[in-house]
């Protein structure tokens, strides 16, 4: 994860990389958590109606068992949250690394306890399935995985970029579709350059692209297929802290420079 001084620096295009790679993981641990698990982790959207449903048929404990997707997802924003929204030295940045290498650790996880002996791997696709603890663990992480990617990349961006989800991601690309593809005046409601709609519609390929490749490579080599996104959220935990390192030298470089002119 990287820094940003300022909404516009948002959509440039050494910046852009980042939230595109982010779409690809959580479209590609939706897939794979839907085909390990039977069920969608990277968005809450019908879940709410699920539990309900389930309770209305006496179901409790399978209602129960929904909730641990909500239930977990929020989870990861309030931890992002924990971490990050607090009052910081001019010279220091929000530990992002910190974030993403949890998301990191939570894969590792999920391979270790996906390629242990403990997983029903029949009648995944049940709508009524009921989980044995060791899937419902699986699940609730995943889904935890996924709210805390989307609470960072949300949190950094300024609630600019969200990358787990594409329902409000959908609507504004039809919102803005017309201007970006043929020109025109910018709406007076929602002033931003045409360019942004660009990166929204790069966001959903990107997202359908992770989908793609999960779904083509989970039925051969099962939960191994985690080691793709693992392998990205190391990358991406060991850029945030090299360019954490980048910006408090650029910081000390700085006040030097502005020192040496007082002194002269």
């Amino acid at each position: 994860m990287i820094h940003i001084k300022n909404i516009e620096e948002i959509y440039t295009g050494h910046k852009t990389w980042i939230w595109l790679l982010s779409a690809f993981k959580a479209g590609f641990i939706n897939s794979a958590g839907f085909l390990a698990t039977g069920k969608f982790v990277s968005h809450v959207t019908g879940f709410g109606t699920q539990v309900g449903i389930a309770f209305g048929h006496h179901d409790y404990f399978f209602g129960l068992e929904l909730l641990v997707i909500p239930i977990s997802f929020i989870m990861g924003g309030v931890i992002t949250s924990a971490i990050l929204d607090r009052e910081l030295p001019g010279s220091r940045l929000p530990p992002y690394h910190i974030v993403q290498g949890m998301i990191t650790l939570l894969i590792v996880a999920v391979i270790l306890l996906g390629e242990s002996d403990l997983i029903n791997t029949e009648n995944k696709y049940d709508s009524d399935l009921s989980y044995s603890p060791t899937e419902l663990i699986i699940v609730g992480t995943l889904c935890l995985i996924c709210g805390l990617k989307n609470a960072l990349i949300t949190w950094s961006t300024y609630g600019k970029i969200r990358v787990t989800h594409l329902t409000g991601l959908s609507t504004d690309i039809g919102l803005h579709l017309v201007r970006s593809l043929f020109g025109g005046k910018p709406s007076t409601r929602f002033k931003e350059d045409r360019k942004v709609n660009f990166i929204r519609m790069g966001t959903f390929l990107s997202f359908s692209t992770g989908a793609l490749i999960s779904a083509f490579f989970y039925p051969m080599i099962g939960y191994k297929v985690f080691l793709i996104v693992m392998t990205i959220s190391l990358f991406m935990t060991i850029y945030s802290i090299f360019d954490a390192r980048s910006f408090r030298r650029s910081l000390i470089e700085l006040k030097l420079k502005e020192r040496n002119r007082l002194v002269v």
